[in-house]
């Protein structure tokens, strides 16, 4: 999916999409059921199977929106809710609330994030649906037949994905902890009428049997790897990460082990050496031997996502002081965090230290981010261009977004391993991540290193801060946070933000609200408990 092919797929399929959505959206139930003259039907826009494969771009094109992965979602609820960042702009009081963890109901964030994502749902839900009937009313080639049960596999994997983030996100506990607790609406056909978009709430237990299924499929479905051409999409092995990162949540950490295992025996995948280490988040180092999944950004000349831009806008809002919106900036407590960790210079950037380039063109000594007394105000470095400003170019910023990467995998597996009492085993693939961090290779022992002679809770601790250091500013933090259920604990590090006390209440705020849009629009829609 490269820049070409993106370019050929906005002129195409946002045609069909607005069908889509005046088949989802029409006034009354009548209007669904007679022909519309100016509305596409998908059983005659859909004539083949290169036409299928641009309706299942549009399910990729909504994991990078505006609301989701293209601007809003990673800084403004990931690095808020974790305290991965600070707010040097605090003039909006939906994001005010995700940063000091109070939102409420009628947050328009919230609404935002809601919408992106069962956006996706919607779209694979819709591809799904059209393949099958096209594959059910044509005689394929062979070659033809095998392409379209892979984008099936691709639309699985889709599907899956967008309920983990929505269940992690709404779901009011975890499945290992309570199986029953209030989750989120389970839709996996096409809606036909607004009485079949009015959807209960489904249990978290079998929302997380609903990703398992889809994880699996893709797993079943999908290949080993892609062509040059295609190497954006998940493979057999995407699947088979996801896999085993959700059954942790579950609990099941015999097969959360076996999961990674064959990822990491497949011998297709390896942590990239300290040298090329940085690239990974600055678009020079894609598609690596690290990768598992990430999300395809480019540049192109229009600037910004919500214009249909195809790259990145997260580099404005999180951009080093002086090179564009640069609203946030790491939390002081993170950087304290790090010590002296190599890795604090991977993901941030020092004031007065590091130079950047402004939107003139001119490299200059990066400035304090903010001018609080006692303040650190160092600014990000991860997903942000370091050769020039987001101001003096493009708007956007075309480094992908990395979803999965083998440290995450190796992390994970320790967490596993130590969960069975495999701990010498854990430690050595903690250890292997943190080799590498140091500029060594991670297969070698390396005494000033490696962490040896833990076991149990104390090796459980070491691994969930290695995952602070290693993954800062990737997205997983709040998750882990929730997952382990610590949050209270470890924010009461940070206290606060700039615009105002941090005040954490378990266990409402381990979930976010049901959007007060969706609690009036569907009248079998339950608030979130607490809010």
């Amino acid at each position: 999916m490269n820049a070409n092919y993106n370019l050929k797929l906005k002129r195409i399929i946002k045609p069909f999409i607005f069908g889509v959505m005046l088949t989802f959206f029409g006034c009354t139930n009548d209007f669904l059921d007679i022909s519309n003259p100016n509305e596409l039907d998908a059983n005659t826009f859909i004539r083949s199977v290169d036409e299928l494969d641009l309706v299942l771009t549009g399910a990729y094109s909504s994991l990078k929106s505006f609301e989701l992965y293209g601007s809003e979602f990673l800084p403004k609820a990931l690095y808020g809710l974790a305290k991965t960042a600070d707010q040097d702009f605090i003039g909006q009081n939906p994001w005010n609330q995700i940063y000091q963890n109070q939102m409420t109901a009628d947050n328009g964030l919230v609404r935002d994030f809601w919408r992106g994502w069962y956006r996706m749902v919607s779209r694979t839900n819709d591809f799904l649906e059209n393949a099958r009937n096209f594959k059910d009313q044509n005689q394929l080639t062979d070659a033809d037949a095998a392409r379209l049960d892979r984008m099936i596999g691709e639309a699985h994997f889709l599907r899956g994905l967008a309920y983990f983030h929505i269940i992690r996100l709404w779901g009011e506990d975890t499945p290992a902890n309570n199986q029953h607790a209030l989750g989120v609406p389970l839709i996996t056909t096409v809606a036909n009428s607004r009485d079949v978009m009015h959807v209960k709430r489904a249990g978290v237990g079998e929302v997380y049997e609903q990703i398992v299924s889809d994880f699996k499929d893709a797993e079943i479905i999908l290949p080993e790897a892609w062509p040059t051409s295609d190497i954006a999409r998940p493979t057999k092995y995407t699947a088979k990460g996801y896999l085993g990162k959700v059954y942790l949540y579950l609990n099941d950490l015999q097969n959360s082990k076996e999961y990674f295992e064959a990822v990491i025996n497949s011998e297709k995948f390896s942590l990239v050496p300290f040298e090329r280490y940085d690239d990974l988040f600055h678009g020079t180092n894609e598609f690596s031997e690290e990768s598992l999944f990430e999300i395809n950004f480019s540049e192109d000349l229009q600037e910004d996502t919500w214009a249909g831009g195809l790259g990145s806008n997260i580099a404005l809002i999180i951009a080093p002081k002086g090179t564009g919106w640069s609203n946030l900036y790491p939390h002081d407590e993170s950087i304290k965090r790090f010590g002296n960790d190599p890795r604090l210079r991977i993901n941030a950037l020092e004031p007065l230290v590091d130079s950047v380039v402004d939107g003139s063109g001119i490299k200059k000594p990066l400035q304090k981010f903010v001018a609080d007394p006692g303040a650190l105000g160092w600014s990000f470095r991860k997903y942000v261009p370091l050769n020039n400003s987001v101001y003096s170019t493009n708007r956007n910023y075309g480094a992908n977004i990395l979803m999965m990467r083998l440290a995450d995998v190796y992390l994970m597996y320790a967490e596993a391993l130590n969960g069975v009492g495999e701990d010498g085993k854990a430690s050595e693939y903690m250890n292997k991540v943190r080799r590498r961090a140091y500029g060594f290779e991670p297969d070698a022992p390396q005494a000033q290193v490696d962490y040896v002679g833990l076991n149990g809770v104390q090796l459980r601790d070491s691994i969930r801060e290695e995952r602070f250091r290693e993954l800062f500013a990737e997205g997983h933090r709040w998750y882990d946070l929730q997952r382990w259920r610590i949050a209270a604990e470890d924010l009461a590090m940070y206290q606060r933000v700039r615009s105002g006390n941090i005040l954490f209440e378990p266990p409402k705020s381990y979930y976010l609200p049901i959007p007060q849009l969706e609690l009036e629009a569907n009248q079998l829609m339950e608030p979130s408990t607490g809010y």
